[in-house]
């Protein structure tokens, strides 16, 4: 029997849609009371799910703040774009398209969960770990895009070094939350991803390894 076809995809956007409006009543809530304040029962009665569906979607009241629904985006956008350039120049476009296409609603969520992760010690913690787990994502979304297996040691090296990148960039400005720190975040994330790009792995993902060091000297 068949899982995929319509139903599947209306399922599945009814599990993004139940996570989804999980994750912005916790948000409110958090907003409105703190977030050690906020009780997973709260939660639930608020978006009137159960606690069983609720930590179906999150095992942890921390995990509503740590998922960011942008990480997917991303992803999704990176298999749509011409396997020609290079997988960096790729994955900043799409950070880029990912932004400039976010409605006002989903910005300002996505800046209330970054000042929680930075504001909360539990969170902060927890972020440069969460953030690591997304290399399979990644690995995922390079092997696409270049052709090549997601166990592939080049793809997984680029994999390792991009999240490498982003866990330094937001751990050095972690303590930024003024105006703008979101804005600010994304600029040294993306010149980031650009030195990495230019310096480290000038060659496209894939090429075959020459062997030969490709640093500029």
């Amino acid at each position: 029997m068949s899982t995929g076809g319509p139903e599947a995809s209306l399922r599945a956007r009814k599990k993004a849609k139940t996570k989804s409006a999980i994750q912005r009543e916790a948000l409110r809530l958090f907003d409105e009371q703190g977030y050690e304040a906020t009780t997973v029962e709260e939660i639930v009665d608020a978006v009137d799910v159960s606690r069983a569906t609720f930590f179906r979607y999150f095992p942890t009241k921390a995990d509503i703040v740590l998922h960011d629904v942008g990480d997917l985006l991303v992803v999704q956008a990176m298999k749509r774009l011409p396997a020609s350039g290079h997988p960096i120049d790729s994955l900043r476009l799409s950070i880029q398209r990912l932004f400039d296409e976010a409605s006002e609603a989903g910005l300002s969520l996505n800046r209330r969960r970054e000042e929680l992760l930075r504001r909360v010690p539990e969170l902060r913690a927890r972020v440069p770990g969460h953030m690591a787990q997304a290399i399979p994502l990644l690995a995922t979304a390079l092997a696409a895009h270049s052709g090549r297996s997601a166990d592939d040691v080049d793809v997984l090296t680029m994999s390792g070094a991009i999240i490498g990148v982003a866990i330094a960039i937001w751990t050095a400005t972690a303590d930024d939350v003024s105006d703008g720190f979101v804005h600010r975040h994304l600029t040294l994330l993306d010149l980031g991803l650009a030195r990495l790009r230019g310096e480290l792995l000038p060659a496209p993902a894939h090429d075959a390894p020459t062997g030969r060091a490709t640093g500029h000297h």
